[in-house]
C-alpha cells in the first residue's frame, strides 16, 4: 500500500511499522494524514500478515507534533464535526491487533491523541506530551480529553489540557501514560520486543482480553465480570487454548494458529 504522508514497513514476524512521514512539518497531521491513518487502520485490522502495529515518527525531533495549523487556521465550525481525527484514533484503539506508540520525540495536540489511542507506549527519554489546544483557543479534538483522563487520571489530565503542562518521558512512566522510557537510540528495539513478546502470545486470546479490558473503561464491574466469564468461555472452546496448555505441560514452544 502506498501513503503519501506515512511509510509502512512489515518485517517476517508480522510487525507493521506505521511511520509518519514528514519530518520536515515534525510530521504534524493535516486531512490527508488522518484519511491515511483510517485507510491504513481499517486494513491492518483484517489483514492476516499483521500481527502486531508500531506507530513511530520520521525524523530526529517528534512523533507527531500535531496538526498542520496551515489546514487548521481555514477550517469552520461545521468541518471539526466530521470529526476525522476520532474516527482514524477510534480504529487504533479498537483495531484487533496490539498497537504500540513508539515516541521518540514532540508528542503534541493529535500527536499525544494519536499516542494514548495505542495499547502501550514505549517512549524515549527526550519525549514530551502536551495538549496545548486551549493556548489556541481550541481542546483536543480527537479523543484525548477523554482518553488521557482515563489513563492519569481528571486531575493529572485537567493539569495538560487545561493549563498546557508538559510530561516529559521519565514522568510518562511515573504516572502510568507511558510502560518503559529508554534511550532513543534502544527506542525502536525496545518497541519490537514487546511487539515479538506479544507476537508470542495465543492470538485469539490477545484480541479478546484487550476487548475486554478496554470494556472496564465503561461498564461497572458486574458487566465487566460477566463479560469476562463470557470471553473466557470463549476461549476454552479455541485450538489455541488446547495448544497453550498442551505446549506448557509438554514444556515446548506454544505453535498457535489464531483460532
Amino acid at each position: 500500500m502506498e501513503y503519501q504522508n506515512f511509510k509502512l514497513e512489515i518485517d517476517e514476524q508480522g510487525i507493521a511499522v506505521f511511520t509518519a512521514n514528514r519530518p520536515e512539518k515534525m510530521n504534524a497531521l493535516n486531512d490527508l494524514s488522518w484519511a491515511e491513518m483510517n485507510q491504513f487502520f481499517t486494513w491492518a485490522d483484517k489483514a492476516d500478515e499483521v500481527k502486531v502495529i508500531i506507530v513511530t515518527g520520521a525524523g530526529e525531533k517528534a512523533f507527531i507534533a500535531g496538526a498542520d495549523l496551515n489546514s487548521l487556521k481555514t477550517k469552520k465550525s461545521t468541518d471539526c464535526l466530521g470529526g476525522a481525527g476520532q474516527k482514524a484514533l477510534d480504529l487504533i484503539q479498537k483495531c484487533s491487533k496490539p498497537v504500540i506508540a513508539a515516541v521518540n520525540g514532540y508528542a503534541f495536540g493529535g500527536g499525544c491523541e494519536t499516542a494514548i489511542a495505542c495499547d502501550f507506549r514505549v517512549v524515549s527519554e527526550d519525549a514530551l506530551f502536551a495538549l496545548p489546544e486551549t493556548g489556541l483557543g481550541l481542546l483536543p479534538g480527537a479523543g484525548g480529553t477523554q482518553r488521557l483522563a482515563r489513563l492519569i487520571g481528571l486531575g493529572r489530565a485537567q493539569d495538560v489540557i487545561l493549563l498546557g503542562r508538559k510530561i516529559g518521558g521519565p514522568e510518562a512512566v511515573q504516572i502510568g501514560l507511558a510502560t518503559k522510557c529508554v534511550p532513543k537510540t534502544d527506542l525502536m528495539a525496545e518497541a519490537k520486543k514487546m511487539a515479538s513478546k506479544l507476537i508470542a502470545k495465543g492470538p485469539v486470546a490477545i484480541r479478546i482480553a484487550k476487548r475486554v479490558v478496554q470494556a472496564s473503561m465503561s461498564s461497572s464491574q458486574d458487566v465487566g465480570e460477566l463479560l469476562e466469564m463470557l470471553a473466557l468461555s470463549t476461549l476454552c472452546s479455541t485450538e489455541d487454548k488446547l495448544e497453550g496448555v498442551s505446549s506448557f505441560l509438554e514444556k515446548r514452544t506454544p505453535e498457535y494458529k489464531g483460532k
